[in-house]
């Protein structure tokens, strides 16, 4: 279907231009190659993937010269040059239309955003992404703040939030906006690896090390030289180990299982942990002096519970990547996703779009806050103070939670993780500190 002349958006609000001025417009990448990029206060702008293009974007699936979008009296004049593979408006393939507030398309495997200027402003105060990260909410805007001063900087980041607020797409994020952004950006899973294979992961070996070590392994640090190592879930790394990433924080230099000599490494690290660094020392699980050493830069990442107006924006996205932006989510389905209280953050949240494209029947609500008291707490819990008595309450809701989930789901630890939207490594952590029964 191609749409021919002037088009607007339902929700667009006609106005007009400062002193009869033509409007400018704002264009924001919101998927694709080259997510996160953002042009603003344009008066016209040539979108393709040619040097000549003003607006040049790395997705190969748009033609050199692919659209052109022109700020007008009215609005935002968009019109397609002629491009292979069209540009798109709700599914709809477009050949000319004017914007007069905000539009999104796609082309090609890239998802544009085009915000038309209200009396002489744009109309965002903030932004609705930096990098991957993406969210419009007060607490977003002070979260980008912080991101942007920290990128290009050397400093080790430490990211502290629950599980599934997305602390990987900012590590990645934090990593493209930096120098070494063209250098090795390398994750390791703290949390999910065995600890005797641990720092042969780290550290590399060489071959005959122990037994099993049929060749040599450069390790994660080596890797990612003249880059940025990502150490997830870092609260989870035995306390034996981690004087020896202290060494290799301070001295900057690797020594590989087997090998006497330190091979130098310039690496930029960027940690993170759901758990409560500060009372892991004090419990002394976590060395105190590793834990100001990572501290740097401590960033804090709002739960989704704490950003609901975000959660608009986050199912845009989500559509968009599945490469359904013409896709639309019933009412009742809005409603809920905004009522619930998301205790799997953005990735249950992505889970739930997943499910509702694929068709399947998709049920958010009716447990949102939680069952209510129902009489006296135990005496062994009045009696402690009150950080113990609700780590001991929630350590126990937690393993009936598991429980009861291992066997709704037959005991597949995958299924568990899809169903609480959390993990699947931190289901395995809890399946084996609780010492209950799975199938995988």
């Amino acid at each position: 279907m191609s749409l021919e002349g002037p088009t607007v958006p339902s929700q667009a609000l006609k106005t007009s231009g400062p002193n009869g001025a033509p409007k400018k417009f704002e264009v924001t990448v919101l998927s694709g190659p080259d997510a996160g990029l953002t042009r603003s206060n344009l008066d016209k702008v040539v979108v393709g993937k040619s040097v000549e293009a003003t607006l040049q974007l790395k997705d190969e699936q748009i033609s050199r010269a692919h659209l052109e979008i022109e700020g007008t009296f009215e609005g935002a004049r968009v019109r397609d040059r002629g491009s292979t593979n069209g540009t798109f408006l709700s599914g709809a393939r477009i050949q000319q239309m004017t914007v007069y507030e905000e539009a999104v398309l796609t082309l090609g495997t890239t998802v544009l955003k085009v915000t038309v200027a209200r009396e002489g402003h744009l109309p965002a105060p903030g932004r609705t992404s930096w990098g991957k990260v993406i969210g419009k909410s007060m607490v977003m805007q002070t979260l980008y703040n912080q991101l942007e001063k920290a990128a290009p900087t050397e400093s080790t980041v430490l990211l502290l939030g629950d599980t599934g607020t997305g602390k990987e797409v900012i590590a990645e994020s934090i990593h493209a906006l930096s120098a070494r952004h063209a250098k090795p950006f390398v994750i390791v899973d703290c949390g999910n690896m065995a600890p005797n294979l641990i720092e042969s992961e780290l550290f590399g070996h060489t071959k005959g090390a122990f037994s099993g070590a049929v060749n040599d392994r450069k390790g994660a640090f080596l890797e990612a030289d003249g880059g940025t190592i990502f150490l997830d879930e870092i609260g989870e790394l035995p306390i034996e180990l981690q004087p020896r990433l202290l060494r290799v924080l301070e001295s900057g230099t690797v020594k590989r299982l087997g090998e006497d000599k330190p091979r130098k490494v310039d690496v930029r690290v960027i940690a993170a942990t759901h758990r409560d660094l500060e009372a892991e020392v004090k419990a002394n699980r976590f060395r105190q002096d590793l834990w100001f050493r990572l501290g740097v830069v401590v960033v804090k990442i709002p739960p989704l519970r704490d950003r609901k107006e975000d959660v608009p924006l986050l199912v845009r996205a989500f559509v968009a990547q599945m490469g359904r932006g013409d896709f639309e989510l019933p009412e009742e389905l809005r409603k809920k996703l905004l009522d619930y209280h998301w205790p799997g953050n953005v990735r249950e949240l992505r889970n739930v779009i997943e499910r509702a494209l694929a068709g399947t029947e998709v049920d958010v609500g009716g447990h949102q806050e939680g069952p209510k008291p129902t009489g006296p707490l135990p005496e062994d819990l009045t009696g402690l103070p009150y950080k113990d008595a609700k780590e001991r309450l929630v350590d126990s809701f937690t393993e009936q939670y598991v429980t009861t989930l291992l066997d709704r789901c037959g005991g597949n630890i995958s299924e568990v993780a899809r169903t609480a939207g959390i993990a699947r490594a931190y289901v395995h952590r809890l399946v084996n500190k609780y010492g209950l029964k799975a199938t995988d």
